[in-house]
């Protein structure tokens, strides 16, 4: 199956325009199976400094775009997208986590790389970097990463695949693609394949943690057509 595993409704990411029901309309209509959706989780979000109201909220969003999910037919993941407050421009993508990892640990935002981790790691998920290179960023400790991101963000003009690939290859790391729409452009046409098999948020992180090869759907920025491309964790002339 075809998921976004970068995905962002207004309910919860200010920076998006779009509510849960438009965003999956437009994953429907670009040919979809679902999205993992990972709303930011930003320590800006919060109201009167209030972590564990805005995990509560945080996860009302996820049931609510989950039920839409189900009525339209579309497969709805828990994710989540931190926003690193020891440096802001650098965003981790967590999978495979229940939606109780945000209650129990609401201030994921101030953890250090390695604690958040292990904290991942300890609920059986999986931590992938968000599209590193934009906005000046490096790529962070590869001991305390499972995967990085090719991210077809239309607003960037590189999705620096080829960099990327070469240091997950040398890390042995996994791959995926996604969009990290907002509806501020057209929409990428662009996923990660995952087994028909998968109905649970923990089969992510089991895929991904495990998985010595998958297939990506890349749509690089201001290109006409997406491209398929096979990533193998060990190979390094896939």
């Amino acid at each position: 199956m075809k998921l976004d595993l970068h995905a962002h409704s207004s309910g919860i990411s200010h920076c998006c325009r779009i509510p849960a029901e438009t965003v999956l309309s437009f994953a429907r209509d670009i040919g979809l199976d679902g999205i993992v959706l990972t709303n930011h989780y930003t320590k800006y979000y919060l109201k009167d400094n209030d972590a564990m109201a805005f995990a509560c909220d945080y996860i009302a969003e996820y049931e609510y775009t989950k039920r839409l999910g189900d009525e339209m037919g579309l497969k709805v993941f828990f994710g989540v997208e931190v926003t690193w407050e020891e440096s802001p421009s650098v965003h981790i993508l967590i999978y495979g986590v229940s939606p109780d990892f945000v209650l129990k640990h609401p201030e994921m935002y101030d953890y250090s790389q390695k604690k958040l981790y292990e904290a991942v790691r300890e609920a059986g998920g999986a931590m992938i970097q968000a599209h590193p290179f934009r906005n000046g960023t490096t790529v962070l400790d590869t001991a305390y990463l499972d995967g990085l991101e090719i991210n077809c963000h239309p607003l960037y003009r590189e999705s620096c695949a080829e960099k990327l690939i070469g240091i997950a290859h040398e890390n042995k790391l996994i791959m995926t693609c996604a969009g990290d729409f907002h509806a501020d452009t057209y929409r990428p046409v662009c996923a990660t394949y995952l087994p028909d098999s998968i109905t649970e948020n923990r089969e992510i992180a089991d895929f991904l943690l495990s998985a010595e090869r998958v297939q990506l759907l890349v749509h690089e920025p201001l290109t006409a057509s997406p491209y398929r491309y096979q990533y193998i964790r060990s190979d390094s002339e896939s």
